[in-house]
């Protein structure tokens, strides 16, 4: 899992790049041990933002982020969609 500080910090940038919807996918959902890096998915994101906010998600939280624009539809955003666990929106 993600600790309350990145999670709040992910929820702030969302708020204020005006994202409609985040998941938190791969392997920061296990609990048995600790993640390398952080799998975001975002829904909602303008694509001129999209760099913008991968940007300042990286300067921000602990540890190295994965960022998936949930925009699309292929078998890997289904799986997003299906498995992930929403953070906001």
């Amino acid at each position: 899992m993600i600790s309350e500080a990145d999670r709040e910090k992910i929820l702030a940038l969302a708020l204020n790049y005006g994202v409609k919807r985040v998941l938190l996918f791969g392997s920061c959902l296990s609990e048995d041990g600790e993640a390398r890096d952080i799998d975001l998915a975002v829904d909602g994101l303008a694509p001129d933002l999209f760099y913008n906010f991968y940007g300042d998600l990286l300067c921000s939280l602990s540890k190295p982020v994965d960022l998936v624009d949930l925009a699309g539809d292929s078998k890997f955003i289904r799986m997003i969609n299906q498995e992930g666990m929403h953070l906001y929106g």
